[in-house]
């Protein structure tokens, strides 16, 4: 857990591995009733998608660069979607009767941003660094190392790039807006992208 105060409103950030089926349990255990608001970086449509009683029966047909996270990732456990960090913030909230405050952006908008940041040439890049990340792998000594390694190849893509930055200050600026009216927060952020959120919030840890 990272403590930081901002606007006079404490907020603790709980970094997560996406995709891990071990991470449920860590993160449903660190959500109580203790906070003013219980934050993640989910849209508003995603949480009703976890909501929904027939989300279960939704297919998911992995993107390649999914399915490539997914084949280094289960070296470390279990690996499932839709993500068990973020099922177990919505299972958690609705056992306590909270409304997790989503920090992504909405569908049309993630769109929008998306279509403007990453190009034609983008994606087939990421093919060949997908390919390439195949044959030479990552640091595997933690699913931490693994994720750093992981995000530096993604960020050397320059339409990733662009739309991970979108991503850090939209969530950094929903945090802060919640700033104006709480007083302490839970923050659950994929750990790849807690360290530029906190510097687009000029955070001091």
């Amino acid at each position: 857990m990272i403590t930081t105060e901002l606007n006079g409103c404490r907020i603790s950030i709980l970094p997560v591995v996406k995709g891990l089926v071990s991470e449920y349990d860590r993160v449903k255990s660190q959500i109580d009733n203790s906070y003013d608001c219980v934050a993640v970086t989910l849209s508003i449509e995603d949480i009703e998608i976890f909501n929904a009683s027939e989300y279960q029966d939704i297919e998911y047909d992995p993107s390649d660069f999914d399915a490539v996270y997914a084949h280094f990732l289960k070296q470390f456990g279990e690996v499932n979607v839709p993500v068990p960090a973020f099922k177990a913030v919505v299972d958690a909230c609705r056992e306590l009767d909270i409304k997790p405050v989503p920090l992504e952006m909405c569908d049309e908008e993630f769109t929008a941003a998306y279509c403007e940041c990453v190009k034609i040439w983008d994606l087939l890049k990421e093919k060949r660094k997908l390919k390439k990340a195949m044959k030479k792998g990552f640091d595997m000594s933690s699913p931490e190392s693994f994720l750093k390694g992981w995000d530096a190849m993604a960020c050397s893509i320059k339409g990733n790039y662009a739309m991970i930055l979108r991503r850090e200050e939209h969530i950094a600026k929903e945090l802060f807006d919640l700033t104006n009216y709480k007083r302490s927060i839970l923050a659950i952020i994929e750990y790849e992208r807690v360290d530029g959120v906190l510097q687009e919030l000029g955070a001091k840890i």
